[in-house]
């Protein structure tokens, strides 16, 4: 048994939201009932995650995409729809955004580096810089994601030209070095900081979505990058929250997955 107040103090400790300048207000986002004897983890906030968490009789909802706006205040709609089946269940939901890319052991961009054994060197907007210790190829990269993230099985899709390959539905291009040294990981929609971790001297770029530019600037630097997808790229950190809330206050717990390749 959890108080609702003591697991959201618990997590503003953990997470310090203060420090983050983000898009949302992270932590508790809709109150529910006082006592928490389980709670549902999931990627996103949607309604397939709700409906999940909802049959499967969680008190608390705990995401890494929540409501997003600091200044949220129009209910209507879709959003309405949500927020109203969940103050009908009595259910909370926390979201808990940037500060679960950045955490230093749970967050995704951590438990990313330790899947691939590789050593944090410094931050990065909310990921790392990584030195690939264990002298894995591109190649083995893409296969230990695959094995650890649950990544399709479609057979590969060659690179062509600028042109992206993809292999266990993750988009890559291979113009560095077949052996990666240093590594710029950052999960999600970070293809935006590409040149900045280029400027720091990394020679293959890791994140969760790829745009019309980028496969021009890998050539041009002779980079390698890889997309492994969004929602792939931000499992790990949620998953390692749940493992953790589960030992330290022995509730139940449920990941719901709602796979999605993007």
């Amino acid at each position: 048994m959890l108080h609702r107040q003591e697991l959201a103090e618990y997590l503003q400790q953990l997470f310090r939201y203060e420090d983050y300048e983000d898009h949302c207000q992270n932590g508790l986002q809709i109150e529910g009932r006082n006592i928490i004897h389980k709670i549902a983890f999931a990627v996103s906030y949607n309604q397939l995650s709700l409906d999940e968490a909802l049959h499967w009789g969680a008190d608390a909802l705990i995401v890494h995409h929540g409501i997003f706006g600091k200044n949220f205040f129009a209910l209507t709609g879709r959003e309405k729809k949500k927020a109203k089946a969940l103050l009908d269940a009595d259910m909370s939901l926390f979201g808990i955004h940037l500060p679960l890319d950045a955490h230093l052991e749970l967050g995704n961009n951590a438990q990313l580096a330790a899947c691939l054994s590789a050593k944090i060197i410094e931050p990065i907007e909310v990921g790392f810089i990584l030195h690939n210790t264990a002298e894995h190829s591109l190649d083995n990269i893409l296969s230990i994601f695959h094995e650890k993230l649950g990544t399709d099985n479609n057979p590969e899709i060659l690179p062509s030209g600028i042109m992206p390959g993809k292999k266990y539905g993750m988009d890559y291009l291979n113009f560095g070095p077949k052996i990666p040294k240093t590594i710029a990981c950052i999960s999600g929609g970070a293809g935006t900081y590409y040149e900045q971790a280029l400027a720091k001297g990394v020679d293959t770029y890791i994140t969760g979505d790829i745009r019309e530019h980028i496969p021009a600037i890998a050539y041009e630097s002779q980079t390698n990058y890889l997309n492994i997808g969004h929602y792939w790229s931000e499992t790990l950190g949620i998953k390692a929250l749940q493992s953790l809330l589960e030992k330290t206050f022995a509730i139940e717990t449920e990941f719901i997955n709602i796979n999605n390749r993007v």
